[in-house]
């Protein structure tokens, strides 16, 4: 009988989606197809490619896709008229000209509106799709030089460069939806001059608040930084280019002034950046309000990515050069496990991730301690930054005839197959990542390179098997003993634990 009722069904759905005007409108119809007999589950989303049962969503450069789940091929069928005509209303809703409006038109006088525009370090934008877009700080006429009175006579897409055109669509999809992404993200955005700016953007979705009913977009520029962070990847990538990978010598990239000059030039200043900001932050300063505590969270988020960074750098050009120091000490592997997994349990439990640890205790394992945990907790950002909330982490070690074998697993967003043999290349990042609203928080693509010359290094080897969509494993087997070079220091094993 259920059967029988679905096309009636879907027919209404369908004829209400036809007249659907706003996305707000296009997600109540959305929690409706979930209900048709037959369909477990209906939602926007952004991929690569849409899987079976998925109607792609405007251009393809959205990366935009209503995807559906049913029960089975009949199902889907008898859903097929509603999902088509709400796929259609949603790229209607997202393509409709939405007007630039002047500032003196729709300046909030609410508690809420003044508080965003006391935010004077960020570009504040409103955008309501039906209605239209607004700038509400002056900081969005000194990044981008236009008129806040006259603004540019476009959409606010428009804006925006084509390639990040998908984070900005997932974006708004996912304000009018109700949710969020966990942190910031970067948008390019064209100015009056026709060059691209780079901003760190924040989203918050205020339609539901009457006094606002639109998105807000908080922008703080980090042209700038990214700037930096292109120039220390394009040049470590040219001095690998120039020296002979078999034979590291002198005059690879610890030989070069760059990274030393890149480290004393920036960790100093950065260093400071981070301290002051500290500083700022602690009560005995003063209080701050809730925005100006966002952007000073940017702020040392930021100056410590970019620390990281140099830090990364450097180890790498000594892994490179054959010249990092090892310190061999016997050690229990449960234990050094229990440690790593236990500085990082707090951080997924914010992120509403299980992170489980399984450890069958055996004989010791001399390694450098101090580097092993570096490689495992470059594993387990890894897969924090690219696991969603819900999901499960799992660390697990065991002894085995050769050593041990130490296993990160996670259900993540996992890897697209054709870039798997990529993974180990500096600063490589998977197209999939752009989808995922959490990977604001990843580094910059040096940890797998980082981690697997620290492995070989002690005689190991490091595995990755990942499936897109399911989830990331990796493997790390290392000898009881170290067996070869080490790194040029310090053979034997020292008994101080």
């Amino acid at each position: 009988m259920a059967a029988e009722l679905t096309p009636p069904a879907a027919r209404a759905l369908a004829a209400r989606a036809e007249r659907a005007s706003s996305l707000v409108e296009v997600q109540r119809l959305l929690g409706e197809l979930r209900t048709l007999p037959g369909v477990r589950d209906a939602a926007l989303e952004s991929s690569a490619s849409p899987s079976p049962g998925g109607i792609p969503v405007g251009p393809a450069r959205w990366r935009l896709a209503l995807q559906v789940y049913a029960v089975d091929e009949l199902s889907y069928r008898q859903a097929l008229p509603a999902v088509e005509e709400i796929a259609a209303a949603v790229e209607r809703c997202l393509t409709r000209p939405c007007p630039a409006m002047p500032a003196d038109r729709a300046m909030p006088v609410d508690p809420l509106g003044r508080s965003l525009l006391a935010a004077d370090r960020a570009a504040v934008v409103l955008v309501d799709p039906p209605a239209g877009w607004v700038a509400l700080s002056d900081e969005f006429t000194v990044l981008l030089g236009y008129d806040r009175q006259a603004p540019p006579p476009v959409s606010p897409l428009d804006l925006v460069h084509p390639d990040d055109h998908a984070v900005a669509v997932a974006s708004l999809v996912d304000a009018c939806a109700g949710r969020g992404p966990d942190g910031p993200f970067d948008l390019r955005v064209r100015a009056s001059n026709g060059q691209w700016r780079t901003l760190e953007v924040t989203v918050r979705g205020l339609l539901d608040d009457p006094q606002v009913g639109a998105v807000a977009y908080l922008g703080v520029d980090v042209t700038a930084q990214r700037a930096t962070e292109r120039v220390l990847r394009e040049e470590l990538s040219r001095l690998r280019g120039n020296r002979p990978a078999a034979t590291p010598t002198s005059g690879g990239v610890v030989g070069s002034s760059f990274v030393p000059t890149v480290a004393h030039e920036l960790r100093g200043p950065l260093s400071a950046v981070v301290a002051f900001a500290h500083l700022l932050g602690d009560p005995g300063s003063g209080g701050l309000t809730d925005e100006q505590r966002t952007y000073l969270d940017v702020i040392d988020r930021n100056a410590n990515r970019l620390l990281r960074l140099i830090e990364e750098l450097l180890t790498l050009s000594r892994l490179e050069a054959g010249t990092l120091p090892l310190k061999h000490t016997a050690v229990r592997v449960p234990a050094l496990l229990d440690e790593v997994v236990a500085e990082r349990r707090l951080a997924a439990e914010a992120a509403g991730i299980e992170l489980a640890l399984h450890a069958v205790d055996g004989p010791e394992l001399v390694c450098d301690e101090a580097r092993l945990q570096q490689v495992l907790g470059n594993l387990l950002a890894n897969s924090l930054a690219f696991t969603p909330s819900g999901g499960r982490i799992s660390v697990r070690a065991r002894p085995v005839r050769t050593g041990w074998e130490l296993v990160v697993s996670d259900n993540g967003i996992g890897i697209p197959a054709a870039e798997q043999p990529r993974l180990f290349s500096p600063f490589f990042r998977a197209s999939n990542v752009g989808a995922a609203a959490w990977a604001g928080t990843s580094g910059a693509g040096l940890g797998l390179v980082i981690s697997r010359a620290i492995v070989e290094l002690h005689g190991g080897a490091i595995n990755v098997a990942s499936t897109e969509g399911v989830g990331t494993t990796v493997t790390v087997s290392l000898p009881a003993r170290p067996r070869g070079n080490d790194g040029g220091l310090e053979g034997e094993p020292t008994t101080d634990r």
